[in-house]
């Protein structure tokens, strides 16, 4: 479970990047753990703790909130008789005294099946592999830049077919992208050494951040590691600046559904902590709630808010021109991933469209929105 917001004082991006994974964790061990497989892994790249405010407990943990987060779920679904559940825990960390501190934490709870692995992430993925022997993995790969060696990485996600999030330091990326110093980095992060004319050649009005957003999801596909890479962005908490991204990769719509589901609770929260914040610093009084203000913002610009329900109904029009006769459940994922929307919102937007004459397609007796294999066409 999340740690108090007073733990992230001046990071409260951390704070939002936290409650994205454990809200994404525990709605997605209840539908594994419920029909997929009864095992579930959870896979930390780089542990740390990194400035945590809790040295007691690590509550401001991404391993301590994970671990006590899915012991929930199982507790949960063991008390309703659902019983041989298993979580499985594999803690990377380089640094020697964090892998200690992690040796410790991992001592002080016997109960849980927890491995600890010290050194490069990149040199350790035969070790972890060797002990997720079964189950669904979720791997989650949060470092402090980008010097990672990623065509190893993009192995062992690919043998793993589970599902992953990569925090992607939009900030840093953005300022570092141009410079000749970090071209052998970045080369390593894009598992692709020729990559500076790929990212010449795409437009010139994207920022750096954005060429480099396009070349590892590009990277993503061509290693196979996923058919969806959707992403969150969270910006620096008093400033109208993006921090980072979190890109998740699936290959399953579901995963894709939830993902957005997610999304939407967690975007919210972000909106109103960050005009609480700005409150706080301005003595004049607000006529209205940080949690009404919240709300606007989402209908505007956020999650299936004005901005992108536009934009979603641009794709879908763009997507039908080139596939005519194309399958609803193809036209909502395309849609899903590229805009932040959910599958409840494209439904309510397909129908929206389809009164207005815009697309064509028949409604299946009894229902009120098109199923996946409902056939959709422009006029």
């Amino acid at each position: 479970m999340v740690a108090d917001l007073d733990l992230y004082r001046d990071r409260e991006h951390s704070f939002i990047k936290h409650q994205f994974l454990t809200q994404y964790l525990r709605s997605a061990a209840y539908k594994t753990l419920q029909g997929r497989s009864p095992t579930f892994n959870f896979v930390d790249a780089f542990a740390g703790p990194w400035r945590v405010s809790d040295d007691a407990k690590y509550s401001d943990a991404s391993f301590d909130q994970a671990i006590n987060t899915l012991e929930a779920v199982r507790s949960d679904l063991a008390n309703r008789g659902i019983d041989g559940l298993k979580m499985r825990f594999c803690l990377c960390e380089r640094r020697p005294d964090a892998a200690a501190r992690l040796r410790s934490y991992a001592a002080q709870k016997q109960n849980f099946e927890i491995y600890i692995f010290e050194g490069e992430f990149e040199n350790n993925l035969a070790s972890i592999a060797s002990e997720l022997r079964d189950g669904f993995t979720f791997t989650f790969i949060d470092p402090t830049g980008w010097n990672i060696r990623n065509d190893k990485v993009f192995r062992f996600l690919r043998e793993q077919r589970g599902e992953f999030m990569l925090n992607f330091m939009s900030d840093h990326i953005n300022r570092h992208a141009g410079y000749n110093e970090v071209s052998e980095s970045f080369g390593r992060f894009l598992a692709d050494s020729e990559w500076s004319s790929d990212f010449a050649r795409l437009p010139g009005d994207w920022t750096n951040e954005q060429r480099m957003l396009h070349l590892i999801k590009t990277a993503m596909r061509r290693n196979k590691i996923a058919t969806y890479l959707p992403d969150f962005s969270i910006m620096l908490p008093r400033f109208e600046r993006l921090k980072m991204r979190l890109i998740f990769g699936t290959h399953n719509p579901h995963g894709l559904q939830l993902f957005r589901d997610v999304q939407q609770k967690v975007e919210i929260q972000e909106m109103e902590i960050r005009n609480s914040l700005r409150e706080g610093e301005n003595p004049q009084v607000n006529l209205f709630s940080s949690e009404y203000i919240a709300e606007i913002q989402q209908q505007q610009k956020g999650v299936g808010g004005k901005a992108n329900r536009e934009r979603a109904q641009s794709i879908i029009m763009k997507y039908l021109e080139e596939n005519p006769n194309a399958l609803a459940g193809s036209v909502i994922n395309v849609a899903m991933e590229r805009i932040a929307i959910r599958k409840t919102q494209i439904n309510t937007l397909l129908i929206d469209m389809r009164k207005r004459g815009i697309i064509i397609f028949d409604l299946p007796p009894r229902k009120k929105v098109p199923q996946d294999n409902t056939r959709i066409n422009l006029p």
